[in-house]
């Protein structure tokens, strides 16, 4: 995948994530700075531009050894994922998937 759909695909997963979620009502109600919050989402977007350079376009080997490295930070104390009813209610509401509004 190219760099810039990479980046947008980045973008996109990082603004989904942040969408309705307490980060944005921290936001909302002043508790977080928008200067904090653009830090945030800086940091969040270029972990996640990271992570999806690794997975789409790396070697295996490097991949492999990134997730050895990140699996360190593997949160024990978490409960399992589950699907966010958000987002597959947006899936469902969509009817052309194929290009995900990212154009290369």
């Amino acid at each position: 995948m190219n760099e810039n759909t990479v980046k947008k695909l980045a973008l996109t997963i990082a603004a989904n994530c942040v969408h309705e979620s307490m980060i944005e009502e921290y936001i909302n109600q002043g508790k977080l700075s928008q200067e904090d919050a653009n830090v945030f989402n800086r940091q969040m977007t270029n972990k996640l531009y990271t992570f999806l350079t690794y997975l789409l376009n790396k070697p295996a080997q490097d991949y492999a050894m990134l997730m050895e490295s990140l699996s360190k930070n593997y949160p024990q104390n978490w409960d399992m994922p589950e699907l966010d009813p958000s987002f597959t209610k947006n899936a469902n509401q969509v009817q052309s998937s194929t290009s995900f509004g990212i154009q290369q």
